[in-house]
């Protein structure tokens, strides 16, 4: 029967092809599986009797697989009514199709498994509303192939293209740079970088204005160097701290900031206690040397230790004599001689 509705070629009309339909469907539920899969491959390409690819459209996945994905006598509703209560493999046998509206691809994308959703998202011949689109996007959050299928799409709107972006790994964000300057999503991930660039120089403005106060307000005595020094200290803040010191002590901050992380800790020790920065305040220092030095509990205790040891009035003597010095301040760091100390001072 189904050589005699082939060699009719184009000359069958709708009757002969409504006669064809009537028969097969008799006999179809006595066919075993096998010889409907040849059935359906031989069909699937043809614009048959719209009841009877239907009809094998709902059968097993092996039967159904080759019209569901070819055939054009499958409406946009006979697709909608499939997807509907179908399983995952017929789903994702209608998101392969050549071409896919969008009330189709509206019933994959609320019933598709991931594996669905990747493959019509993929398709370049799906089409979505933008609801569907921003669905699609709500459930690629928390899988890396549906997101990628997305990178790709050209029509992506931008509401959906902006709700997608912020959870995109490193590398899709890279894959979107070579997309091209019309894409959407090259716009957006710009626009962001732009955005982003601002607000760090923002931040970093505050941030050094702060500073700047902060710093001169110690000179000025309105505020204690104990509360400045801890804020720095603890917020590893080198170069604030480093300027501070520096100003207190009428010391060049170059010089000074050297010295903040320097193996030897003798100028430092002379610079705090001669500018009256209580213990509390400089073991906040020497936890932010030993992070950055990785210095070890000896030598903090040995720090400390120096630092009990030498008087304020002692430290002014030897702060004079490192201004005596000048550039020779971080003269240990630079060249190995031995940088004043306290004793060397007296």
């Amino acid at each position: 029967m189904t050589d005699l509705f082939f060699s009719a070629g184009d000359d069958r009309d709708e009757q002969i092809s409504l006669l064809f339909g009537d028969i097969v469907l008799k006999v179809l539920g006595q066919l075993e599986e096998e010889t409907r899969i040849v059935l359906s491959k031989r069909m699937c390409h043809e614009k048959g009797p719209r009841e009877l690819m239907v009809k094998l459209a709902n059968d097993t996945f092996k039967v159904a697989e080759p019209v569901l994905k070819n055939s054009p006598a499958l409406t946009s509703e006979d697709l909608q009514s499939i997807a509907a209560t179908a399983s995952m493999d017929h789903l994702g046998a209608i998101a392969g199709r050549k071409t896919v509206d969008k009330t189709v691809t509206a019933v994959l994308v609320e019933r598709g498994n991931a594996k669905v959703l990747s493959k019509v998202a993929e398709n370049q011949g799906a089409e979505f509303a933008d609801s569907s689109f921003i669905k699609l996007v709500e459930k690629a959050k928390s899988d890396e192939s549906i997101q990628a299928a997305l990178v790709n799409r050209p029509d992506l709107p931008d509401e959906a293209a902006k709700l997608l972006l912020p959870f995109l790994t490193e590398q899709l964000k890279e894959r979107i740079s070579v997309l091209g300057a019309d894409s959407t999503l090259v716009q957006l991930l710009a626009e962001r970088a732009a955005t982003e660039v601002a607000a760090r120089a923002h931040r970093l403005d505050e941030t050094r204005e702060e500073s700047n106060a902060l710093i001169k307000d110690v000179v000025s005595k309105k505020t204690s160097i104990d509360d400045a020094v801890s804020a720095f200290a603890r917020a590893d803040r080198t170069v604030e701290l480093g300027i501070l010191l520096a100003k207190v002590s009428e010391l060049p901050p170059a010089a000074v900031s050297q010295l903040l992380l320097s193996a030897n800790d003798k100028p430092l020790v002379i610079l705090c206690k001669a500018n009256d920065v209580t213990p509390v305040a400089y073991k906040d220092i020497l936890t932010m040397r030993a992070r950055r030095l990785r210095l070890g509990g000896h030598e903090l205790n040995a720090s400390i230790q120096r630092y009990s040891a030498l008087s304020s009035e002692g430290a002014r003597r030897s702060l004079e004599a490192l201004k005596q010095a000048g550039s020779g301040l971080a003269s240990k760091g630079k060249t190995g001689r031995k940088a004043p100390s306290a004793a060397d001072a007296k």
